[in-house]
């Protein structure tokens, strides 16, 4: 197996470069690749942000991922805020 596939990134502090991907492409869910730092391990993330996106739920997901960045607490899986 690829252990690049399974590293899991460290949460981020305060990363503006993170925020801006959030508010321009978060919509798309690019913001997963550039967290994860590899398509191979963010693309499932960013297809089921992406789909949320078009069904008009993802909104109020990107919302709270940039609220979260700004805070410092982003986590690229949707279910590691709630562990």
């Amino acid at each position: 197996m690829n252990e690049e596939y399974y590293v899991v990134p460290n949460k981020v502090e305060r990363d503006y470069i993170l925020i801006l991907f959030l508010v321009l492409f978060g919509w798309l869910g690019v913001d997963k690749i550039y967290f994860y730092k590899s398509f191979k391990a963010s693309w499932k993330f960013m297809f089921v942000k992406l789909i949320f996106n078009i069904a008009l739920i993802g909104i109020l997901w990107n919302l709270f991922d940039i609220f979260m960045a700004i805070l410092g607490k982003y986590e690229g899986d949707f279910r590691d805020y709630f562990k």
